[in-house]
């Protein structure tokens, strides 16, 4: 039997858990709007690293061209150094040619000079004046005649030595001057080649740098959009769940639209007592329906339970609200399947039938109600 209490305990719950309802369809609501807000917030950082990611692909190409040109002038630079180097390696073995001219040269020169210095020496301890004593003591002519030959012959010979001498000098200055300036200008073009190699290294050095650079910007940025797009798949699964949630959520329109309509919620014999008078005068709100122990107690409408506890007189209970005022309550249970604020579906198992509550024997005790009044379930159920 409800009394007066029971009923403004279940009036109160329908309201609460109403209000519940309403509130989590709202914060759910809310939730998907933030979702929402936070998956264009992530779109949008998406699209500018993208954007950058396509800039500095597009600097990373040029960097990489330059990097490409440089490599060219460089194998370049190489080259004509390999070149130079093979020039060089000629006009090392040209001077050393040339430095053997000059020693043959300067012994050839030495030679000279020591001969020419033994006929400066015979000459003077000869002197001319052999001649003319020869020609004062009246000699055999001759003789005279073969000192004369001999003394033109002398000096023919020096005459020519010193001819030699000088030409040898004069080719052994060109020699030395000849190699001094190929020495040179070797030198002056190995310089510049090496300055320009060393140019071209250090600008390869810092495009390279900056290739690196861009490349682990790059490597950043891809991995932050990988992250960013990882984000944008879960918020959208949430986002999904949330929206498949809220259309899922029944509307919880009350049992107008269903009257008569609706099955039994569980399998057994009815007792139509609604309306009738029990001990102590007070009549039947609902129908009692004898069943087996266990049988499976389903909801009749889609409901949010509102109460699953138990409560004198009807044992373990169960109350759900269909909206608009309707409500449906599952007494004498075994067992209570859902949990309070829970949503279930029409034919959905939500208890088990018992005899809690002090009853002899199983059964299930059902009630309707509308705005807090009973209603004879025979009229809404078939």
């Amino acid at each position: 039997m409800m009394t007066f209490a029971m009923r403004a305990l279940l009036i109160s719950l329908l309201l609460l858990v109403t209000t519940e309802s309403s509130a989590w369809q709202n914060a759910s609501q809310e939730t998907a709007a933030e979702t929402q807000a936070r998956i264009d917030a992530i779109a949008r950082e998406l699209e500018r690293r993208s954007a950058a990611m396509q800039q500095r692909a597009r600097e990373l190409s040029a960097t990489e061209k330059q990097v490409q040109q440089l490599d060219q002038r460089i194998a370049a630079v190489a080259s004509q150094l390999a070149e130079l180097a093979t020039s060089l390696q000629r006009t090392n073995q040209r001077i050393d040619e040339l430095q053997q001219q000059q020693q043959q040269l300067i012994a050839e020169q030495k030679q000279q000079q020591q001969w020419l210095a033994k006929q400066v020496d015979m000459a003077y301890r000869i002197g001319e004046h052999d001649l003319l004593k020869l020609i004062l003591n009246q000699e055999e002519p001759a003789e005279i005649e073969r000192l004369h030959g001999y003394y033109g012959y002398f000096n023919r010979a020096r005459l020519q030595k010193l001819d030699e001498l000088k030409a040898t000098q004069a080719e052994l200055e060109e020699v030395t001057a000849q190699v001094a300036s190929e020495q040179q200008q070797l030198a002056q073009q190995k310089q510049q080649q090496e300055q320009q190699q060393q140019r071209l290294e250090q600008e390869k050095a810092e495009q390279q740098k900056l290739v690196r650079q861009l490349n682990q910007e790059q490597r950043q940025d891809q991995s932050r959009v990988a992250q960013l797009e990882q984000d944008q798949r879960e918020l959208e699964n949430v986002l999904a769940a949330i929206i498949a949630a809220l259309r899922d959520e029944p509307q919880l329109d009350g049992l107008r639209q269903l009257k008569g309509k609706m099955s039994w919620p569980t399998q057994g014999n009815v007792q139509r007592i609604f309306g009738r008078s029990r001990s102590g005068g007070v009549k039947w709100k609902g129908i009692l329906i004898d069943a087996a122990e266990g049988t499976p107690v389903k909801a009749i409408a889609d409901g949010r339970v509102i109460y699953a506890n138990w409560m004198r007189g009807f044992g373990l209970l169960l109350v759900l609200d269909h909206g608009d005022g309707y409500m449906s309550l599952y007494g004498h249970n075994q067992t209570l399947l859902p949990n309070v604020g829970e949503v279930v579906r029409r034919g959905e198992e939500i208890a088990r039938v018992g005899q809690s509550g002090g009853r002899e024997s199983p059964a299930l005790y059902f009630e309707i109600r509308l705005k807090g009044d009973p209603v004879n379930p025979t009229q809404w159920v078939r």
